[in-house]
C-alpha cells in the first residue's frame, strides 16, 4: 500500500487504509478502501482526508471497545449493502457473459468474501464444494447463492462485534439484507463531525479554539435531533435556536457552524451529498427578531472605568495576597489601552527604544492594525524596569501557564473578574474597560483620533491613513500618552 494511503488503480486513485490487527475480529475485515473518482492526486489528497477521519474513528472504537455512533453504522451498512447487491449483479452477469467484473466493486466487497477462522464449518462447506478437484461441474447459481450467503453472513458478523443496542443491531442487519431499510437519522454523525473537524485544521489551518467551538456546536445539534427525533430541515433548526438561552450574535455563530458542516458534507462526503444534494441548506435565511429597546441593549453594553475607578481597582489589587502581578497588568491596561492578551504575550524583548522613545512592541495582535508599538507612559518606567529584572521566563508578566490554546491571560482574567466583582462591578466592567477609559481620556484631552487609533491598534477606514502613512511618529503618540493621568502612588 502507498505510504500516503492513496493506490492508482485504471487510472483513478483510491483511499486504502490498513486495520490493525487487534481491530479486525471487530471490524471483521483488513482495511478500508474507498474510491475517490478522480485521476487527479492533488484532488485525491484532499478527498482522503474525511475517508482517514471515518475509518480511523472506526479503528479507535473498535480497539477500546467503544460505542459506536449508531447512525455512522447504518449509514456503513446502507453502504456495504448497496455494494453487496451491485457485485451479486455484476458477478452474475460477469458469469453469464464469461467477462471479468469491475475491479473497484470487487475490491469493495473482498472482506466479506474472506473465509477465516470465524467462519464456521459449513460455510467453508458450501464454499469449497465448489472448487473441489475431480468434483462435479460447479452449478453457476448455486455458488452465485452461497457467496451471496457467505457475505451475508459475514457482515452481519461484523455487526454483532459492533457496541451497540441491540434494537441498532436489528435495524443494521435489516438494511444489510436491503438498503432501502435505511432511514436517516441525524446524519451530523460522531464520525463526520471528526472529520470535518480533521478539514478544518489540516486543510483550512482554522485556529484550534474556533474548530473546537464548531465542533461543541455541532455535537450539541446533534444530540437535540436525536433527542427530538428531528431530521434535519429549515424547520427544525428554527426549533432547535428557539432553545438556545443565547444572544442573537451566538445563534449567528452556531448557524455559520452548521453552513462551514454542511458546505464541507455536501463537497466531500459522497454519502452526505447523495443525501441531501437537492436539499437547500437548513442553516441558510433564519431571521431573529430585532430587540429595539435602548433600554435592553445599553444593559449589555461595556463601559470605561472612569479615572477614580482605576485607583480603585489598582489599590484593591495591591492590598490582596498574591496580586502584585495583577496589579501591575492594572497599570499597563490603564496607561496602554492594550488587551489584555497582548500585554501578557509582552517579552522582554519587546520593550525597545524607537527614535529615543521607549516603546512597548506588540506583536501578532488581534488584527494587522493590531501590531503597533506604544510608547511607554512616563508613570511606567520605572515599573517596565522592575519587570524586566523579575522576569524569569522573558516574559513581563507573569504568568502561570497558557490554556490549550496558547493563551496566557486566562488566569489573569478570572482573577480579574473576581477583584472587580467584590468591588461591585457589573458584567458592564471587564479588563477591555480600560481599552475605553485609554480611549476616552484620550479624546478629552484633544487628542486626534487618527492618533489614538495609532495607540490602541484600531484602522482609520480610511485609505489614506491606513495604507500610504507610515503612522504618527513615537515623540507624537508619547505627547499623547503622557496626557493619560490618574492619582495612582505606584509601588515599585
Amino acid at each position: 500500500m502507498a505510504s500516503d494511503n492513496l493506490v492508482l488503480r485504471s487510472g483513478t486513485w483510491h483511499a486504502r487504509l490498513s486495520i490493525p490487527a487487534d481491530a479486525r475480529p471487530t471490524l471483521n475485515r483488513r482495511e478500508f478502501t474507498a474510491s475517490l473518482k478522480t485521476g487527479s492526486k492533488t484532488k485525491a489528497q484532499r478527498l482522503k482526508i474525511s475517508y482517514l477521519q471515518q475509518w480511523q474513528s472506526l479503528i479507535d472504537q473498535a480497539r477500546g471497545k467503544l460505542k459506536i455512533d449508531p447512525e455512522d453504522a447504518r449509514i456503513l451498512a446502507r453502504k456495504n449493502s448497496e455494494h453487496a447487491k451491485t457485485f451479486l449483479a455484476e458477478s452474475a452477469q460477469a458469469a453469464i457473459a464469461d467477462t471479468p467484473m469491475s475491479g473497484e466493486i470487487f475490491d469493495s466487497m473482498t472482506e466479506f468474501l474472506t473465509l477465516g477462522p470465524e467462519n464456521s464449518a459449513e460455510e467453508w462447506e458450501q464454499i469449497v464444494r465448489h472448487f473441489r478437484v475431480g468434483g462435479p461441474e460447479p452449478d453457476p447459481l448455486q455458488l452465485h447463492r452461497d457467496i451471496q450467503s457467505l457475505m451475508q453472513d459475514n457482515m452481519e458478523r461484523q455487526v454483532t462485534a459492533l457496541v451497540l443496542e441491540e434494537v441498532d443491531k436489528a435495524e443494521i442487519k435489516q438494511i444489510l439484507k436491503d438498503p432501502s431499510h435505511y432511514r436517516a437519522k441525524s446524519p451530523i454523525t460522531t464520525a463526520r463531525i471528526n472529520a470535518f473537524k480533521t478539514h478544518q485544521e489540516q486543510v483550512k489551518g482554522i485556529v484550534q479554539k474556533t474548530v473546537d467551538t464548531q465542533v461543541a456546536r455541532l455535537q450539541s445539534l446533534k444530540k437535540w435531533l436525536e433527542d427530538n427525533r428531528h431530521d434535519l430541515t429549515h424547520e427544525s433548526i428554527t426549533a432547535y435556536m428557539d432553545t438556545l438561552q443565547v444572544s442573537e450574535k451566538t445563534k449567528k455563530q452556531f448557524l455559520f457552524a452548521g453552513s462551514s458542516f454542511w458546505k464541507w458534507a455536501n463537497r466531500y462526503d459522497e454519502f452526505f451529498k447523495k443525501l441531501h444534494r437537492d436539499q437547500v441548506s437548513p442553516f441558510q435565511n433564519h431571521d431573529f427578531p430585532t430587540n429595539r429597546s435602548k433600554k435592553a441593549n445599553a444593559s449589555t453594553e461595556r463601559k470605561a472605568f472612569a479615572v477614580d475607578d482605576v485607583v480603585k481597582l489598582y489599590e484593591a489589587a495591591k492590598k490582596q495576597k498574591n496580586r502584585e502581578t495583577l496589579a501591575d497588568l492594572i497599570l499597563l491596561g490603564a496607561y496602554t489601552g492594550a488587551r489584555i492578551e497582548e500585554l501578557c504575550r509582552l517579552k522582554t524583548s519587546d520593550i525597545l527604544q524607537e527614535e529615543g522613545i521607549q516603546c512597548f512592541s506588540i506583536k501578532d495582535a488581534k488584527t494587522a492594525a493590531g501590531d503597533r508599538s506604544i510608547p511607554v507612559h512616563p508613570k511606567l518606567l520605572h515599573v517596565v524596569e522592575r519587570l524586566v529584572k523579575q522576569s524569569e521566563d522573558g516574559y513581563l508578566i507573569k504568568s502561570t501557564s497558557g490554556n490549550k490554546y496558547g493563551n496566557r491571560s486566562d488566569a489573569l482574567s478570572k482573577q480579574f473578574g473576581r477583584l472587580k466583582t467584590d468591588l461591585g462591578y457589573n458584567a458592564q466592567f471587564v479588563f477591555h474597560s480600560f481599552r475605553k477609559t485609554v480611549i476616552t481620556q484620550l479624546q478629552r484631552s484633544d487628542v486626534p483620533g487618527i492618533l489614538i487609533a495609532a495607540i490602541v491598534g484600531h484602522e482609520t477606514g480610511t485609505i489614506t491613513f491606513d495604507v500610504y502613512s507610515a503612522g504618527p511618529s513615537p515623540k507624537q503618540k508619547n505627547t499623547a500618552i503622557s496626557k493619560l493621568k490618574y492619582n495612582i502612588k505606584l509601588y515599585t
